[in-house]
């Protein structure tokens, strides 16, 4: 009997080891962080000097590992940055703009500094006059 105790005391300690609080991931974690901007600025550019970007705030960024999602949101000049786990992530944007440049997705590896920004296309077009 005494030695099933111990036993069964040894499996529990065990098994205690092995449990994950929600949240805490293993392996440490890295900062992603970047900008989001969308092209073309205006309907009518000049061709000389067009428009680099416009920054595009209060967008949602969703970065999903399995079943686990972080969310971060641009600021006012289109920035973000989020601490994430050590895994690959996918990315995605709640927004009705195209990504036009920027990764689906982005690894994190422990006490990395990742800097991943995004160009999206803002769907801005010249009507083509009717002849």
């Amino acid at each position: 009997m005494r030695h099933a105790l111990l036993l069964g005391l040894l499996l529990v300690t065990a098994a205690c080891g092995a449990y994950r609080f929600p949240g805490v991931e293993p392996g440490g974690s890295g900062t992603v962080s970047g900008n989001v901007v969308a092209v073309p600025c205006a309907p009518v550019e000049s061709a000389a000097k067009p428009c680099a970007g416009r920054p595009v705030p209060g967008l949602e960024l969703d970065f999903t590992s399995g079943d686990t999602t972080r969310g971060a949101v641009t600021d006012s000049e289109g920035n973000y940055s989020i601490e994430l786990g050590a895994a690959t992530w996918k990315v995605r944007m709640k927004t009705y703009m195209r990504i036009v440049s920027g990764p689906p997705a982005v690894t994190v590896t422990s006490g990395s500094r990742l800097i991943v920004s995004y160009v999206l296309d803002s769907g801005i077009r010249v009507p083509v006059p009717q002849q």
